[in-house]
C-alpha cells in the first residue's frame, strides 16, 4: 500500500511539473514576440524624422540602399528618372509589413516626396524603415545602374 500511495504522489507531482512547464512555454511564446515587437518599434521611433531629398537633378539613374533598426531592415532599389521616381522595389526585408511597404512606396511614387502628406503614411515602423531605406540609397549615392 506504501508503494502505490508513493507512486500516485510522486505522478501527481511529475503531472505538476509538465502542467507549470506547458503554461511557462505557453506564456513566454505569448509574451516574447510582442516584447521583441515593442522593442524594435522603439529603436524605429528613437530615428524617426524621415527627410526630404531632392532628386530633381537625376537624369536616370538607379540606387540601392537600406535601413536597419534592431531585427528589422529594409532594402530597396530606386530608379529616378528625369528628376522624378519612377520605380521603388523592395528587395529584402524583414520585421515589417510588406503589405504596409509596398502601400508607402506607391504614395512616394504618386506624390514625388519622401513624406507624403497623405492618411497616415509615416506613422508606423514600417513606413519609416522605408522611408528611410530610400533616403539612404539616394543620399549615399548606392548606384545599382
Amino acid at each position: 500500500m506504501k508503494n502505490n500511495g508513493k507512486k500516485s504522489f510522486d505522478k501527481r507531482k511529475i503531472r505538476k511539473i509538465v502542467i507549470i512547464l506547458l503554461i511557462s512555454v505557453a506564456a513566454a511564446a505569448l509574451i516574447i514576440p510582442n516584447m521583441v515587437y515593442r522593442i524594435n518599434e522603439g529603436l524605429v521611433e528613437q530615428d524617426a524624422t524621415v527627410e526630404d531629398i531632392d532628386v530633381s537633378g537625376f537624369s536616370e539613374k538607379t540606387f540601392t540602399g537600406s535601413y536597419a533598426s534592431g531585427h528589422m531592415y529594409a532594402n530597396v532599389e530606386v530608379t529616378v528618372v528625369n528628376g522624378q521616381y519612377t520605380e521603388i522595389n523592395l528587395t529584402q526585408y524583414s520585421g515589417i509589413n510588406p503589405a504596409r511597404a509596398h502601400k508607402v512606396i506607391d504614395s512616394i511614387i504618386r506624390h514625388q516626396t519622401l513624406t507624403p502628406d497623405e492618411g497616415d503614411i509615416g506613422q508606423q515602423f514600417t513606413d519609416i524603415m522605408v522611408q528611410k531605406a530610400i533616403y539612404y540609397a539616394i543620399r549615399y549615392n548606392y548606384s545599382a545602374g
